[in-house]
């Protein structure tokens, strides 16, 4: 093979490359539709059981505390796992849209899990994870939406606390009534 063909072979792949690998990574989301994955028995909790410690959060800035902009009530705790962590989602059954659909298994690389809690109680579960088979990432949600303790509704585009400094959206039974 010619120098020249070669080199217009590796500058396609290079340019092509990532092109292919951001195509495999997140998820597709359709205009103004809530994307809701629901199983009514509740997901589990991959990486909860196993933590080393869970902790409230802290920003400091310049050494000084600053706090979190969260709704009235809401904290965030850190999940804490050794470096380089991996969590592995069972396969499960869920229902997306009203049809049933099959979430395959799969083992990710742990970046950050935050627990948010809404006056002491946890109401949802944010992942930041690394497939270990594209050079992307993920955020999911996990949420308690009737506040009976049951996780049942995962989202994507999580609220981890690198991504940005907001908590889920409350649920219903977690807002606080208006006086």
């Amino acid at each position: 093979m010619s120098r020249r063909w070669q080199f217009a072979v590796n500058a396609a792949a290079f340019l092509v490359g990532p092109i292919a690998v951001c195509a495999q990574c997140g998820f597709a989301f359709e205009p103004v539709a809530a994307v809701r994955w629901y199983r009514s028995e509740g997901w589990t909790i991959p990486g909860l059981a196993d933590a080393k410690a869970i902790t409230p959060t802290r920003l400091e800035i310049e050494g000084k505390p600053v706090p979190w902009d969260f709704p009235e009530g809401v904290t965030a705790q850190w999940v804490q796992h050794n470096d380089s962590y991996r969590v592995t989602f069972p396969a499960a059954i869920f229902e997306r849209d009203g049809q049933r659909t099959k979430m395959l298994a799969r083992e990710f690389i742990l970046y950050q899990m935050v627990r948010w809690e809404v006056d002491g109680k946890p109401y949802a579960y944010s992942y930041l994870l690394g497939p270990l088979d594209v050079a992307c990432s993920a955020n999911i949600d996990i949420i308690d939406e009737n506040g009976d303790g049951v996780l049942r509704v995962m989202t994507p585009n999580g609220h981890t606390l690198s991504r940005h400094a907001e908590a889920p959206p409350l649920p219903g039974w977690a807002k606080k009534p208006k006086t």
